[in-house]
């Protein structure tokens, strides 16, 4: 049998607004009153598309940012607004000259009410990412590392990943992502802040979700298998996936997102990143939820006799298809579109296509064969 296994950002849905909201995130946690409250500028929860681009550009250093996250294999949204926010407030704690020795330093606005009149200087995230090879599995220990150089605090973990920080970066990019009225349904947190309408509504699909779904169609007409496994919430996966019929197509126990595996990651024993580019998600959709193959899914191991691909237009998801020897088709329709191409083909890549409907034909030729 068959199995073919899709990433959603950047191969069905367009990724922009997802990075749209990260830059959000971040601006909220740097400017709103409930968190550090710089003065230069002054929060909002309503900002046209032109703004929005104008807050990203910088928060992101005209995306050079993102580029270099998604080239070392960094793919979780949560995760890349979480170490760009860490970079600026650890710079802005140490251009302030505070004592920060007995404050709690995750309790942001305690700290902003401590902050001098100091700006953002964004560009020290790239000289961050720039100053050291960093990778997928190096880039929180660095952070941490980073901390530890820079400002005198008796726990540099603070900066941990899926501490306190990196949560209420989370809760942001959700509030943001879904708007006021939804993101207690995710979280189980009610909104901070009322009048957010939600990203989700807004969704861009990289082509028209008529010809991928026909494309899907004559893939299960084939006898071919397909699952998703994306970093996006199930909620967030979900909404759209269903707004046009995707879910008559995917069964749910072939869907695995970032929900699934913040599920996984909170089970006792299991103390690392179960993120892509770890291929937990690829193998929970392969396995299709079977509590059996847990510890299978959970440490790389790929059990299965079928034929697989994974479809991905990153880095973090060639990983994925390497660590657990399956075959992985690379789509150009990611944040760098065709500019990644010379680094797929740098890591031995030679299915690389325009986009997810060029996918078809390599998998029902193999198929067949």
């Amino acid at each position: 049998m068959t199995v073919v296994l899709f990433d959603v950002d950047g191969v069905f849905l367009s990724e922009e607004r997802c990075f749209d909201v990260s830059a959000l995130a971040v601006h909220e946690m740097l400017y709103s009153p409930r968190y550090l409250n710089l003065a230069k500028e002054k929060f909002r929860t309503d900002y046209t598309d032109q703004e929005i681009k104008s807050i990203r550009t910088s928060i992101f250093s005209n995306d050079k940012v993102l580029d270099r996250f998604k080239k070392m294999g960094l793919n979780s949204n949560w995760d890349m607004l979480f170490v760009t926010f860490s970079i600026l407030y650890i710079n802005l704690i140490k251009e302030s000259k505070i004592n920060v020795e007995n404050v709690d330093i995750s309790d942001l606005y305690i700290v902003g009410e401590m902050l001098k009149d100091v700006e953002v200087d964004y560009s020290l995230v790239v000289d961050f990412l720039e100053d050291g090879n960093y990778t997928k599995d190096s880039i929180y220990t660095e952070l941490i590392n980073y901390a530890r150089q820079r400002i005198d605090i008796p726990d540099p973990d603070v900066f941990d990943m899926h501490g306190p920080i990196w949560h209420t970066g989370q809760y942001k990019y959700q509030e943001w992502y879904l708007g006021s009225n939804d993101v207690k349904t995710s979280t189980g947190m009610k909104a901070e802040e009322e009048g957010k309408q939600g990203f989700i509504h807004d969704e861009e699909w990289i082509r028209p979700p008529e010809n991928i779904k026909s494309m899907l169609k004559r893939l299960l007409e084939a006898g071919v298998q397909i699952g998703v496994a994306t970093g996006r919430p199930r909620q967030e996966t979900l909404i759209p996936f269903h707004q046009h019929g995707f879910m008559d197509l995917f069964r749910s126990n072939r869907v695995s997102t970032a929900s699934e595996v913040l599920a996984a990651e909170g089970t006792e024993g299991i103390d690392f990143s179960l993120a892509k580019p770890h291929p937990y998600s690829y193998l929970w959709s392969l396995y299709e939820h079977d509590e059996a193959h847990f510890d299978d899914a959970v440490n790389k191991r790929n059990q299965s006799n079928d034929k697989i691909f994974i479809i991905g237009d990153s880095i973090a998801d060639f990983y994925c298809a390497d660590a657990i020897g399956v075959d992985f088709i690379a789509t150009l329709t990611g944040l760098t579109g065709n500019e990644i191409k010379p680094d797929f083909e740098a890591l031995g890549v030679t299915n690389i296509v325009e986009s997810v409907l060029e996918t078809e034909e390599i998998i029902l030729k193999s198929h067949h064969d």
